[in-house]
Order: structure tokens, then sequence, then C-alpha cells
């Protein structure tokens, strides 16, 4: 009797919602677009930021030719535009807002990095521009602190840069490249004597071998798509949408007087709140589904993921609704419920790695995140789409979270019988 009772009334709780469409719509839809979102937010595809860099280089030496060239290789040339510019025509650029920032190498930069007298290198940034200049002066105290270093390592032999000169002072950084190591064939001698007291004798033996191709190993891809690391989050968010809006449907069955019907009538609160979890249950089967034909369809998940991810889904969301209906019903009114509900919902939802993947969190927070009942949830879930199930996690995962939930079933039954229904 309890058992059919239970499932007239998920089935009248369904009909309900599939006759209002518009909100169970709100609930599938508003997820997917947050999670479009924060998709193409973090997906990088507009490109990194880029800036014009002006040199003026009045050394016109070996060094001044090594320190202007950094900004034109590596990581650093797809942020940047090196122009060589004259000193008046680099501060007309920069006060007229045209660059990002001025880099000015003095005379004598070549002669302070041997010893003989001092030099400032000066860096004049645009103050609109915030990133890029940061860059800049980083990559130029580097610079610094290699210099020094450089200057002790060679010793005796650091005087013969002082004569070295580049025939341009625009050369490109492939010459600045081969008249550093012609200085390198003509100093071996010299470097290796000075630092003998340091290399000689070796201490250590490196051997180079090939790092192992993971995403061979795993068939994989070693980076993952942006959205293929959002989805089990996604998942998760609208699954809490559901659960906390379909939990303050107990206010509605109270005005209506179904809980008063329930009360007279022979079947137990305990089937008639089952029914609603079967209910929602359905409903967040229904999400998972989704999301895991979204993924198959987008991230090329393995068909072969989704019964048992739509089962845990499934369950989860079971879990949650219990969450959210206790709520309500601790609540005095449906505004203070609802009120309660979202202050619950939200940081749920962002500890608990639905607004951000626990791999973009501080450590700290997302070491937070994996004790909340969602986090230990969605983890679970995203090791069943990346086909490696930890079945014992996931046993221990569904205790950790389906015993509170049991206890809280009890205590929503036995509020919905009592202060709830007369309150």
């Amino acid at each position: 009797m309890s058992v059919h009772f239970a499932i007239i009334t998920a089935k009248k709780d369904l009909r309900r919602r599939l006759a209002d469409p518009a909100a169970l719509l709100i609930w599938l839809a508003l997820p997917l677009a947050i999670g479009s979102l924060l998709v193409l937010i973090n997906s990088g595809d507009g490109g990194a930021p880029r800036g014009r860099l002006l040199v003026v280089d009045e050394d016109r030496s070996f060094v001044s030719g090594v320190i202007a060239a950094i900004p034109a290789r590596g990581e650093m040339a797809e942020l940047f535009d090196v122009v060589h510019v004259e000193h008046a025509e680099g501060r007309r650029l920069i006060d007229a807002d045209e660059a990002t920032a001025l880099l000015i190498l003095p005379a004598g930069l070549q002669g302070a990095f041997v010893g003989k007298g001092n030099a400032e290198i000066r860096l004049v940034t645009n103050p609109s521009h915030r990133i890029l200049p940061s860059v800049i002066e980083e990559a130029m105290s580097i610079a610094a602190d290699f210099a020094v270093y450089s200057e002790r390592l060679l010793g005796p032999a650091a005087p013969h840069f002082a004569d070295m000169r580049l025939d341009d002072a625009t050369a490109s950084p492939s010459d600045i490249e081969e008249s550093l190591s012609q200085l390198v064939r003509r100093l071996n001698s010299r470097l290796l004597e000075s630092g003998k007291r340091v290399l000689a004798p070796p201490v250590l033996s490196v051997e180079l071998a090939p790092a192992p191709d993971e995403s061979e190993s795993s068939g994989e891809s070693a980076v993952p798509d942006i959205g293929r690391i959002f989805l089990p989050g996604m998942i998760f968010l609208s699954v809490l949408f559901v659960a906390q809006g379909m939990s303050g449907d107990v206010w509605n069955e109270r005005r209506l007087g179904t809980l008063h019907r329930v009360a007279c009538s022979p079947p137990s609160m305990a089937a008639f709140l089952a029914g609603k979890l079967l209910a929602g249950t359905s409903v967040a089967a229904l999400v998972a589904v989704i999301g895991v034909a979204a993924g198959i369809v987008l991230f090329d998940l393995s068909l072969s993921r989704a019964p048992l991810a739509v089962l845990w889904v499934a369950f989860s969301g079971c879990v949650m609704l219990v969450y959210f209906v206790l709520l309500q019903c601790l609540a005095s009114s449906q505004r203070a419920g609802d009120m309660l509900s979202n202050l619950v919902l939200f940081p749920v939802l962002m500890l608990g790695g639905s607004f951000f993947p626990f791999q973009m969190m501080p450590d700290w927070m997302a070491e937070i995140g994996r004790w909340t009942p969602n986090g230990a949830a969605l983890i679970r879930l995203g090791e069943i789409l990346d086909a490696q199930p930890d079945f014992p996690a996931m046993a221990l995962a569904a205790l950790a979270i389906g015993v509170p939930a049991a206890v809280a079933f009890a205590l929503a039954t036995r509020r919905l019988s009592g202060r709830f229904l007369v309150s």
C-alpha cells in the first residue's frame, strides 16, 4: 500500500512538472547557459593581450642587445611587438598612449656589467595598461639578477665583454644568439678555468631521457578540453537547482490541504515524502541523461559510461532533495524556506565545484569543497566520465552522503507530520 501510494504521489508530481514546462526548462537551461559562459571566459579563444614595447638602446653593445632581445623571444614574443626607437620618439609615443612601455638602456651599460662604472636601466610604463607592464618589469628584474650572477660566474673572463659591440643596434635575436655562441667559444677555456672550483670535480651525473607520452598510455589527450572539465559541475549545478526548486513544493502541498489529507489517511507521511523524492530523482535522471548526452556529442565520451553516470547523478539528486526538504520543513514560512535554501545553495555550489572545477580553485577551498555532499558526489562523477570509476570510493561516498540523508528523511517526515502541518 505504501509503495503504491509513493508511486501515485510521484506520478502526480511529475504531471505537475510537465504542466509547467517553463520552470523545468529554466532548471535545465540556466546551468547550461552559465556553463557556456564560464567555458567561453576560461577558454582563451579571444587571444592573449598584446602590447607594444619601445626600446631605446643608447649603449649599442652586446649586453644591451641581449637585454633588448629578451621580449622578442619565447612566450614574450606572443605578448609584445618590440620596436627600436630614439629617445625623443619613444617619449612622444609613450606620452601619446601609443605604446605599453618604454625601455631605456643607457650608455655604459656593458661597462657596468663588468664592473666599470654604474648604469641604470629605466622602464617607463603606460599607466592605462595594467597587466603587460608588470610582465616587462618582471622580465627586467630577472635579467638584472641574471647579469649579477653571470658576472660572478665569469670572473676574470668578464672584462672581455667590455669591448664587444653589435654592428647593428637593431640586430635580430638570431644575430644575438650567433654573437653569444662566438663569445662562448672564445671564453671557453677561461670560463672553465675560473669556474673549476665550482664545476670540478663533478658531483652529479645527469642523463636526459624523453618523458613518457601520457596521452598515448592513457589513450586520451593529455590536456582535456576545458568544457570537459566543467561538465560534471554543470550537471550538478542543474541537479542542485532542481533539488532546491522542488523542495519548496511541500509548502504548496500544505497550502492546498494535501498534507492534511495524507495525515488523516492510512498511507504514511514517509510514503508521501518518498513519492516526492522519487519524482525528484526522475527529474535528476533526466538532467543526467541530457548532460551525459552533451558530453558524448561534444567531448567524445564513451557511451558505455552513460548508465553508471545517470544512476549516480539520480542517486545524488535524491540525496540533495532530501536535504533541501528538511531545510524547508525547518523554516517558519515559505518565504523563509526559500531564503534559507538559497543561503545554503549558492555557497554549496561555489565550494562544491559546480561554478569552478576543483582544479581551478585554491587548494584550501578545494579541500573544503571535497567534503561537501555535492563535492564528494561530483568527484565520483568525474571519475565515471573519465572511465576510471573507483568503486570502493563510490561506495564510501554513497554512505557518506546517504546515511545523513536517511537521517534527514526521518527528521523531515516527523516534521511534516507534526509542527510543519499545524504551524
